[in-house]
């Protein structure tokens, strides 16, 4: 796995490249095949990240782990999972300030550091580099959530910071524990608010399908954020669980499962074909 690798690579591009080459040998083998390496594929991946990175090698690093997730045994992944989900987090965080950093200067010390392009310093516009790691965060979150949940059992612990699973937009309920409860909010509905505050309400889709089909995300690439804005908002309502299917078209949890676990041999093929075109682009250039 070329252990000393990063290391010869000071380059963040080359860095990047570094990760996708090794995240294509993993994916070119068999399952379980390098769950011997993935010690020093854990201390690789913890020493870049100590070292800091930019979006690109970021990115690069949400597909990585999308090939652990479909190479790897979900036993032998118990130890990546905090590491996972924390740069889950840090990228969502990072989402959330660039959607409000206009209104008010975000703390530069939470970010990923990166080299924005050079303008006007308003921030009113995500950067290239940084709509490429939140479309490879989001692909990453898409994957996790597609597995059928006997698959990924670990990640059902983490999912509530992410995703909600009850209804964010019923009437508040009086009690004191449920109200402290709802103040920590999935970073979905609060990054889902906060592009509804910068762009507006998105138009509903026409002939909404009473179920989503994982995975959701198709995208290849994206030139604004708002593209992503149907991926959060079917986020929003995919798995929580209403109360009455009578007045509510969205589904419940419960149908979301249900049609995981019937779909899983498509959804592991979706999953296997989005890496592959992963893979493949920009080769020609």
């Amino acid at each position: 796995m070329q252990s000393g690798a990063l290391k010869l690579y000071p380059s963040f591009e080359q860095k990047a490249m570094l990760l996708k080459r090794q995240a294509f040998a993993v994916f070119s083998g068999e399952i379980d095949q390098y769950h011997l390496y993935l010690p020093l594929i854990q201390e690789r991946l913890t020493e870049n990240l100590r070292v800091g990175q930019t979006s690109l090698v970021a990115a690069q690093m949400f597909l990585f782990f999308r090939v652990l997730l479909l190479r790897i045994s979900p036993q032998h992944l118990t130890s990546l999972w905090p590491i996972m989900v924390t740069e889950l987090i840090q990228t969502f965080l990072q989402l959330e300030e660039d959607l409000t950093e206009e209104e008010e200067p975000a703390k530069s010390s939470s970010k990923i550091s990166k080299a924005k392009g050079s303008g006007d310093g308003s921030g009113a516009e995500i950067q290239p580099n940084e709509l490429c790691l939140y479309l490879a965060a989001c692909k990453f979150l898409d994957t996790a959530l597609s597995f059928p949940p006997d698959r990924m059992q670990l990640f059902q612990m983490y999912k509530w910071a992410f995703v909600p699973e009850v209804d964010t937009e019923s009437p508040p309920v009086t009690s004191h524990l449920v109200e402290n409860h709802q103040e920590c909010q999935p970073h979905i509905v609060r990054i889902m608010d906060l592009l509804k505050m910068k762009y507006g309400e998105p138009k509903p889709p026409e002939g909404t399908p009473r179920n989503p089909k994982f995975p959701l995300l198709s995208l290849r690439s994206v030139s604004s954020i708002t593209q992503l804005m149907p991926f959060f908002q079917t986020l929003c309502w995919a798995f929580t669980a209403r109360g009455s299917d009578s007045q509510n078209s969205q589904p419940s949890a419960a149908a979301s499962v249900d049609s995981l676990g019937s779909n899983s041999i498509r959804i592991l093929q979706q999953l296997e074909d989005s890496v592959e075109c992963d893979f493949l682009e920009n080769m020609e250039s």
